[in-house]
């Protein structure tokens, strides 16, 4: 794939100003030379876009008289729109979505990494059944990896494995450790694109690293830079390295007795409270979050965050909740949102681990999975929703021992930071000035 022209990873903190300098280049840039879609995790960001950038006119897909949002960009494509859309249509993507974009010449500022693997939720005998179906085959596409194919003569049945035939045809399924369907996004829509910009923060840790590992893409390692009141790119290596000084003295972390219910390494983790959802240890820790905020910070529920994992039927997160504070439930994958900014009372009531089969997904491959560094990167994010992003001081209940000691490394180090093996961190984008 030649795409070292093309892939440019901005990594910068939360509040450096990422989305500054994609304001400022959409609207610097050429109207007549440059076409742009903007791929972000939510809505409210669609509208900031679309009333910041005044020098060119972006368009957002909707769903018009039956069509659906892919129909609908598919026309904005067509005629050559500035286009601003979320990540979960982007996703959607098909071999005629990436036929236009090609035909237009589009630049992609991606705001977050996107989910670009997942586990497709399969019944014990559903692989058996739809290959003595004649439904599906597997092809080999690299060392280890296997293509999901569906039979060309059955691609008009109509099943309740619709879901698994799409993803099929569009070459996006694949068999891993003889076990489990994943979904991976299709690497070839990264090369149709004219630049590409993914705007993020410890990419290091994150899917879509491991995820370009795995299909051999390189990138550039690029910063953001505030100079004169205007942001501009550099690269990594000149970046301005992050004084964390001014955060460890906003973070209040809690530490004393309610901290013993996450001693283990594996306390508080999915796995664990799947496990133990209905022993005394998960009341326990409901308890404990309440005591935090209730008692030791006088909390209200519209100025609490906490978190913990769903669950089947939100059966963990109802057994969790404290008493009184439903209202400050945010989930634990919240990312790229002004939603809880005025939230200081924190209580963060989990262990981060990739799943399971898409870690091993990664490692079958030969790819490196930084655990630590995943788990950090997620934390830093939901942290990153609360008031803290304008300057202001935090309460945190953060129990596991293990995710605890992590934030003190990422808060005294710049070990999360350090680039990735074979990023190219000493070149200038040679598009940096539109």
């Amino acid at each position: 794939m030649d795409n070292e022209s093309r892939i440019n990873i901005v990594d910068a903190p939360c509040g450096y100003g990422k989305t500054s300098w994609a304001i400022k280049t959409m609207n610097e840039a050429s109207v007549d030379t440059h076409r742009f879609i903007y791929v972000t995790p939510f809505l409210e960001e669609i509208e900031r876009i679309k009333s910041h950038v005044k020098d060119r006119k972006f368009e957002e897909p909707t769903i018009i008289k039956g069509e659906t949002k892919l129909s609908d960009l598919h026309r904005l494509l067509k005629k050559g729109a500035d286009i601003c859309t979320t990540h979960a249509l982007f996703k959607r993507a098909n071999k005629e979505t990436r036929e236009l974009i090609q035909s237009q010449n589009y630049t992609l500022i991606l705001d977050e990494v996107m989910d670009v693997i997942e586990q497709i939720e399969l019944e014990k005998d559903d692989y058996n059944l739809l290959v003595e179906s004649n439904l599906i085959f597997l092809e080999s596409y690299k060392d280890k990896i296997e293509l999901v194919k569906w039979n060309d003569t059955k691609k008009d049945y109509q099943t309740r494995y619709d879901d698994i035939r799409n993803m099929a045809l569009s070459g996006n399924l694949v068999f891993c450790n003889k076990s489990a369907f994943i979904w991976n996004f299709p690497v070839d829509m990264f090369s149709i694109f004219k630049h590409v910009y993914l705007l993020t923060y410890l990419f290091k840790g994150q899917k879509q690293k491991y995820y370009f590992d795995l299909h051999e893409v390189k990138y550039r390692y690029l910063s953001v830079t505030q100079n004169e009141e205007s942001y501009e790119i550099v690269p990594y290596d000149k970046r301005m390295i992050h004084d964390k000084s001014k955060i460890k003295s906003l973070i209040n972390v809690y530490e004393g007795d309610l901290n013993k219910v996450g001693e283990k390494p594996n306390s508080l983790s999915k796995t664990w409270y799947s496990k133990s959802q209905y022993s005394p240890a998960v009341k326990k820790v409901s308890d404990n979050a309440r005591n935090f905020l209730q008692n030791m910070n006088k909390a209200k529920s519209d100025d609490s965050m906490w978190t913990v994992f769903k669950g089947e039927k939100d059966k963990i997160m109802k057994k969790v909740q404290p008493r009184g504070y439903a209202g400050g439930f945010v989930s634990v994958t919240e990312r790229a949102t002004n939603k809880y900014k005025d939230r200081y009372n924190l209580a963060y009531l989990v262990n981060r681990y990739m799943h399971v089969m898409e870690e091993r997904f990664f490692q079958l491959h030969g790819v490196d999975v930084d655990r630590h560094t995943w788990a950090v990167s997620e934390l830093i994010q939901w942290i990153w929703r609360s008031r803290i992003r304008d300057g202001k001081p935090i309460n945190l209940y953060i129990p596991s021992k293990r995710m605890r000691n992590l934030l003190y490394q990422y808060l005294n180090s710049d070990d999360f930071e350090k680039p990735p093996k074979g990023a190219i961190t000493d070149q200038y984008d040679s598009d940096w000035s539109m």
